[in-house]
């Protein structure tokens, strides 16, 4: 009856280790049997190298974790957008009604603690636009990179970062009368924040790379630095401001030493400079930008109000009164599933270069001035519809004799992000 037993425990016993995964219990429970006698030495011997041979070929606990590790190291994340516009000015054959879309694909990843690498897929390769305009016979659309970076945040200097490749705008902002949002700088930039108290300061700098002219010097080609500090107080429970100052200073080779143009004559028309049309023809002209931009955050216990302003001037070849300055002021809140926001700016002409300003607001171009209204509802979840009016009127001729014409914006978004 015994040899019956053992016979039918040992059978049972290599049935259970060969179909599951052998673990400390397991060998617990051979060395209990040998010790009884149920099992004999071979058979001890036995089972037991089978469940280590198991224990090693199937690892399922630390594959699992391997698998966790990396789903949270790597975030993907982007949006969808389509847009119908329609556009209108005074001057002839200016109408424009257009639909157009946009997508947006971001991969982050956490390389270990302190390095994080990522990249952008977008549907165009403009400066200031990743639109696409629906039209050319159903023919397939771009795909470009519109950020690929590497961040290093040393834990030796807490609070700072380093970042290379094409970049978000690392400084402090609050409008895009001087940078479109879809700007992208391509250079190296560092970022430190301190708290100090109640305020919580953030100082940028930056050294990016415009032109390459294939001079073999970094003096020939066309770059900016920048340098900017904002802080942050939060003053209760209902209130909070934060101030901040930019400099953006334009270095190297001009537009004119660039295009081999004349100075003080127009360069070609076909030519978009970043001391271009915008210059009276000047071609010689630089910028040296200098910042001050605020917003201060109240939330009244009905709607969350937000104030923002900012003030631009252009020092770099002394500062004409009426053509070197750019300001804007608004005020945005929202109410349950609704936003809105209201801003008045003037840019005047050569406030800034009109290679990177909001590229809807007067078609791009300087030397204007109006409104922009903007009313958006969340449908659901990430999911969202928004209206845009911007009414420009451009009061310098900018080189087109286009002085007094009203360039007039209307835009119906549909949008989806994840």
């Amino acid at each position: 009856m015994k040899i019956v037993n053992t016979a039918i425990t040992t059978a049972l016993l290599g049935v259970t280790l060969s179909s599951s995964i052998a673990s400390a219990s397991d060998k617990d429970l051979l060395d209990t049997l040998y010790e009884n006698g149920v099992l004999n030495k071979a058979q001890y011997e036995k089972l037991t190298k089978q469940a280590e041979e198991k224990e090693v070929a199937t690892p399922v606990a630390n594959t699992s974790k391997e698998q966790d590790d990396w789903t949270s190291r790597v975030k993907v994340s982007g949006d969808m957008r389509f847009r119908q516009e329609f556009r209108d000015s005074d001057t002839k054959n200016s109408e424009k009604n257009r639909s157009r879309i946009r997508a947006r694909l971001a991969i982050k990843a956490e390389v270990n603690d302190e390095v994080d690498v990522g990249f952008r897929l977008v549907t165009a390769g403009g400066t200031t636009s990743t639109n696409q305009t629906l039209e050319g016979g159903f023919g397939g659309k771009n795909i470009f990179f519109d950020r690929v970076f590497i961040k290093w945040s040393p834990e030796f200097i807490d609070g700072s970062s380093l970042i290379v490749g094409k970049i978000k705008q690392p400084w402090f902002s609050v409008s895009n009368n001087i940078w479109d949002t879809d700007v992208n700088p391509e250079g190296i930039a560092l970022t430190h924040n301190q708290d100090f108290g109640p305020v919580k300061l953030k100082a940028t700098g930056g050294y990016f790379f415009l032109t390459n002219n294939d001079k073999g010097s970094f003096s020939d080609d066309m770059t900016m630095y920048h340098a900017g500090l904002s802080g942050a107080m939060k003053f209760n429970d209902m209130a909070k401001a934060t101030l901040g100052f930019n400099t953006y200073l334009y270095n190297g080779t001009t537009l004119a030493e660039y295009l081999n143009c004349e100075t003080g004559k127009t360069c070609p028309d076909d030519v978009t400079g970043f001391a271009g049309d915008n210059v009276n023809g000047d071609a010689d002209a630089d910028f040296k930008l200098y910042e001050v931009a605020g917003k201060i955050d109240v939330d009244t216990g009905l709607l969350p109000v937000q104030l923002f302003a900012n003030y631009v001037v252009n020092a770099a070849n002394g500062i004409k009164s009426s053509e070197d300055s750019a300001w804007l002021a608004g005020i945005a809140t929202k109410y349950n599933s609704f936003k809105l926001s209201y801003n008045y700016r003037d840019t005047q002409l050569n406030a800034v270069p009109d290679t990177f300003n909001d590229s809807d607001f007067n078609a791009g171009a300087t030397g204007a001035r109006g409104h922009v209204v903007k009313l958006g509802y969340t449908i659901s979840k990430n999911f969202s519809t928004s209206l845009a009016y911007l009414a420009a009127e451009e009061y310098t001729d900018n080189n087109e004799g286009t002085a007094g014409t009203d360039r007039n914006t209307f835009q119906i978004d549909v949008k989806a992000k994840f």
